[in-house]
């Protein structure tokens, strides 16, 4: 997760870190996150 964290911090749009549990789901522009895993919103 560090890993994913610095590399994020050089992103300048939001990053999601996800394990193979989760999955992003994108309708008309709107993000949602649909887990029963772990995830991590980075954030510029």
């Amino acid at each position: 997760m560090a890993k994913v964290e610095r590399m994020a911090a050089e992103v300048p749009v939001p990053t999601y870190a996800i394990d193979d549990q989760t999955a992003i789901k994108v309708v008309d522009g709107a993000v949602e996150v649909v887990s029963e895993g772990h995830w991590k919103l980075f954030t510029p």
